[in-house]
């Protein structure tokens, strides 16, 4: 796989997409957008994006797959492998995790023609994870990013 100009192929760990965190991934490669580079997508993509990207994580949720491989590019299901592939991670993913518990933040940002819609929430079987969800849209619409990383884990106690 090869990075596009600006962003990065990140494995196994994103500093940059979550300040102050440190996020270990949880899919396949995934690229998200680099500090330095960050610029706010004007606000109707930023609505596209936030629209879109709902709507596929309901979907996603519910195990309704087919739209969302279909708006993948070739180079995202590539990574997964086939719809059957992504099928049995999105069920082991129900399986370890459950239903969305809290939705801890949303948002959206834009770099080098691609506006990322991102989504922080808890989970049932692990309420103390906080997962960001992240979907890359293209200017065609085309999903040319999905992944799902650990953002933060507020399991362990503080430290005297």
């Amino acid at each position: 796989m090869t990075p596009s100009r600006a962003g990065r192929w990140i494995l196994p760990l994103v500093l940059t997409a979550l300040p102050g965190t440190l996020a270990q991934t949880a899919t396949p490669a995934t690229r998200v957008p680099t500090a330095p580079g960050r610029a706010a997508a004007p606000a109707p993509e930023r609505a596209a994006a936030l629209t879109r990207g709902r709507q596929l994580l309901e979907d996603f949720y519910a195990v309704r797959l087919d739209a969302l491989w279909q708006s993948f590019t070739p180079e995202v299901r590539a990574q997964w492998g086939s719809l059957a592939a992504f099928r049995a991670f999105r069920l082991s993913g129900v399986a370890q995790y459950g239903a969305q518990r809290e939705l801890v933040r949303e948002r959206t940002l834009s770099e080098d023609g691609e506006t990322f819609y991102v989504r922080s929430a808890t989970f049932e079987k692990a309420p103390k994870q906080v997962w960001s969800l992240v979907i890359g849209f293209r200017a065609d619409g085309r999903i040319s990013t999905f992944g799902i990383l650990l953002e933060e884990d507020r399991s362990g106690g503080q430290v005297a």
